[in-house]
């Protein structure tokens, strides 16, 4: 099964927008986190802001999204990216101004917090548990996300951060789930024995989970067999792909499912 082409065709579209400079600069400079002096959020405060941190595997882009006009501390939804993307894939996906329009929806506000995680190891998802809780915290906002997203191979990252203690609900976008090993390999996956210990196809989970997935995507069937081993609620829309498109297109419908679980 050659799953590999088209994916790398659109993760090298992204690399040369990095290499070309497209990407732009995080907005503050690289600080400890212990010198980091951030006050409480206010009125005036932006819909979106970037810090990076130094932390156990290196500098971490922690990019931060609030409704617009919204102060105080507020509840966090975690958003970890897809293979061969970063932090700011939910800025280009379009997520601050529609977590703003989710808000004066009516839906209980919150806040998204993407994360840099390269290819989710054991050691980035320990970074999330041990460390970004203080970062939350230096921004005025909850220190344990209640809710966490994530594309594609990010979803499976969902997934394993999702058994920690804390998230409450588990948005998996184009879940990168698959039945064997040879068809991960070929995906561009590295590691068989971590790809085998957070493999959400062999593993349970008591969080409720939600999958969105294109049926014309190369992974529909294992995402179907995930969703099923998972009792999740499903959404699989016709004549979509493992595309950039299709993931802007399902962001307005994952921050409603995420905002209708806040309480």
């Amino acid at each position: 099964m050659d799953f590999s082409r088209r994916r790398l065709l659109g993760f090298g579209a992204l690399a040369l927008l990095a290499a070309c400079g497209k990407r732009p600069a995080p907005a503050a400079p690289v600080t400890p986190a212990a010198e980091l002096t951030v006050t409480p959020p206010t009125l005036a405060t932006p819909s979106l802001s970037e810090l990076v941190y130094r932390s156990s595997i290196g500098d971490v882009q922690v990019v931060i999204m609030r409704p617009r006009d919204v102060a105080g501390e507020l509840p966090v939804c975690l958003a970890l990216h897809g293979f061969g993307a970063d932090a700011r894939q939910f800025v280009e996906l379009g997520l601050p101004p529609l977590l703003t329009a989710t808000d004066r929806a009516g839906l209980p506000p919150f806040a998204v917090v993407a994360v840099d995680g390269g290819e989710w190891t054991a050691e980035a998802q320990r970074m999330l548990v041990d460390e970004l809780p203080g970062w939350l915290v230096a921004a005025g906002l909850a220190p344990t996300p209640f809710a966490v997203m994530g594309i594609s191979t990010g979803a499976v990252a969902a997934y394993t951060y999702a058994q920690e203690p804390g998230p409450t609900v588990v948005a998996m976008v184009s879940p990168a789930v698959f039945p064997d090993w040879a068809a991960a390999s070929d995906f561009g996956l590295r590691d068989e024995v971590r790809w085998a210990e957070t493999n959400p196809l062999t593993g349970t989970s008591s969080v409720p989970i939600a999958v969105w997935c294109g049926e014309d995507d190369e992974l529909a069937d294992a995402a179907r067999a995930l969703a099923a081993r998972t009792d999740a609620e499903s959404f699989f829309a016709p004549g979509a792909g493992h595309t950039e498109e299709y993931w802007a297109s399902v962001m307005p419908d994952v921050l409603r499912h995420i905002g209708k679980s806040i309480g």
